[in-house]
């Protein structure tokens, strides 16, 4: 047998198992991130459902707290006619006010 295929066979008993290992160790870690990625995209769904029930709650009370505003200006409107409306009595009976 010539020497460069001695040295061939050599280097493919000593590389092709070494080769095959690292293939084994690549599909393993190829699982393992994988495996991973599947839990961070579970933990992110999670937190998304989390985050948009949060946010559903927000504009409820945001929508609450609006039409509480609302029954607010209404009754400021409505003291300011009567304050008005008093005024313009005040004015035409004559009262003074100190």
């Amino acid at each position: 047998m010539p020497v460069y295929d001695q040295v061939k066979q050599a280097l493919q008993d000593i590389l092709a198992p070494e080769i095959q290992a690292l293939k084994a160790e690549i599909r393993r870690l190829d699982e393992k991130i994988d495996v991973r990625f599947r839990e961070m995209d579970a933990r992110f769904k999670e937190m998304e459902a989390k985050l948009s029930a949060l946010d559903e709650k927000f504009e409820a009370r945001f929508r609450e707290l609006d039409s509480k505003f609302e029954g607010l200006r209404h009754e400021v409107r409505t003291v300011l006619e009567i304050r008005e409306r008093l005024a313009a009595l005040e004015a035409k009976v004559g009262i003074t006010r100190p």
